[in-house]
C-alpha cells in the first residue's frame, strides 16, 4: 500500500533532493510540495496523507506551529521533522506538539528510510541531539538503541538487522540472552537464513553475555583494558571471516541491558561507550536492545542512555 506523503521544506534545493530519495523508497509516493506553512496546512487538509516531512525554519508560519495544526487538520498523518535544528529544547517542544519522528539534515540519506519504516510501523525515531551537539554525529558508525515493547519486536527487529546485514556480507557478533537466540534461530529460518551455516563459517558470532561480563567485569564496572582486548579480538575475527571488499561488521546484543535490568546504570552506560571505542577502531555498526522497561529509570540516567547512541527507536 502506498505511503502517501507531503513535503514540507522552502530550502527549493534541499526539497528537490528529498523528494529525489524519498521517491527511491519503496511504496513512498510524493503527492505534493509546500514551500511555507500556510501552504503546507492546505495540501495537508485536503490530501490528507500518511506521512507529513516537515522542516522547523518555514516562511509565514514555524514549523513547529505548523505541527500543531497538523494534529488537527491531519490528524492521521505521521509527522517527520527533517531539519538543522539540534536544540533538544526546540525537538522536544516538537514531540510534545505531536511530531513522530526527527532527522537531522546531514544524515537524511542514512537516516531517512529506517525513520518512514518506524513511524509508518507506529514506532518514534530520534536521532540523537547530543551527538550532534557535541560533534561527533557524523561519526563513520552507527550506535542505535531499540526500546521494545514485546519480545516479539525485539525478535523481528534484530532478525531484520542480522538477515541485512549476512546479505550484505558482513560478519555479525550477536550478544543474546539464551531465549533470544532460540528465537532468532526460528525466525530466521523463516527468512531463509541459513543461522547454522553462517556460525559455521565465522559469519555469525554468538558470544554468551554472562561469559563476555566475566571476562570484563572489575568490582562491578567494566574494565577498559580486558574488554578492548575480548571484544576487539571477536571483532578481528569476525572481520576477517567477513566477505565483502571492506570486510564490514556489525554487532547487536543485550550486553548492557542486562547490567542495567540488575540495576547498574552506570556500568551500562560505561559498556556502551566501550563498545563506541571498538567501533571507532574497526568501523562497525552496533544495535542494542532494551525492554520498555528501561524508560522507568530516572529522566537523567534514561537521558544519558539515549546520549551515547546515534538514533533512538521506541516501538
Amino acid at each position: 500500500m502506498a505511503v502517501r506523503t507531503v513535503v514540507i521544506e522552502d530550502h527549493e534545493p534541499f526539497r528537490r533532493a528529498l523528494c529525489a530519495l524519498l521517491h527511491g523508497l519503496p511504496e513512498v509516493v510524493v503527492v505534493a510540495e509546500a514551500a511555507d506553512g500556510d501552504d503546507a496546512i492546505r495540501q495537508a487538509t485536503a490530501l490528507q496523507p500518511d506521512v507529513v516531512t516537515l522542516d522547523i525554519g518555514l516562511p509565514t508560519i514555524s514549523g513547529l506551529a505548523v505541527a500543531s495544526a497538523l494534529r488537527v487538520a491531519a490528524p492521521h498523518a505521521k509527522i517527520l521533522l527533517v531539519t538543522n535544528e539540534w536544540s533538544s529544547d526546540v525537538i522536544d517542544e516538537a514531540f510534545r506538539r505531536g511530531i513522530h519522528g526527527y532527522v537531522y539534515k546531514p544524515h537524511v540519506r542514512r537516516d531517512v528510510a529506517r525513520a518512514f519504516d518506524a513511524i509508518v510501523g507506529g514506532a518514534q525515531f530520534v536521532g540523537r541531539l547530543e551527538r550532534i551537539a557535541r560533534g561527533d554525529a557524523l561519526a563513520l558508525h552507527r550506535h542505535d538503541v531499540l526500546f521494545y515493547s514485546s519480545d516479539e519486536v525485539f525478535v523481528s527487529a534484530f532478525s531484520q538487522f542480522i538477515d541485512s546485514a549476512l546479505r550484505q556480507d558482513c560478519a555479525v557478533i550477536a550478544l543474546v540472552t539464551e531465549p533470544h537466540f532460540e528465537r532468532l534461530r526460528r525466525n530466521l529460518q523463516r527468512s531463509h537464513v541459513d543461522l547454522d551455516h553462517a556460525i559455521r563459517e565465522g559469519l555469525y558470532v554468538p558470544v554468551k553475555i554472562h561469559e563476555l561480563l566475566s571476562k570484563v567485569m572489575v568490582d562491578g564496572t567494566p574494565d577498559p583494558t580486558r574488554f578492548k582486548h575480548a571484544a576487539g579480538e571477536a571483532v578481528a575475527e569476525a572481520a576477517r571471516r567477513a566477505g565483502g571488499h571492506h570486510r564490514r561488521v556489525v554487532g547487536c546484543g543485550e550486553g548492557a541491558p542486562v547490567l542495567w535490568a540488575n540495576g547498574e546504570v552506570d556500568a551500562a552506560i560505561q559498556l556502551e561507550h566501550l563498545w563506541d571505542d571498538v567501533a571507532r577502531s574497526q568501523p562497525m555498526d552496533l544495535q542494542c536492545a532494551y525492554p520498555m522497561t528501561a524508560r522507568d529509570e530516572s529522566a537523567h540516567s534514561v537521558k544519558r542512555l539515549c546520549a551515547a547512541h546515534t538514533v533512538v527507536e521506541i516501538r
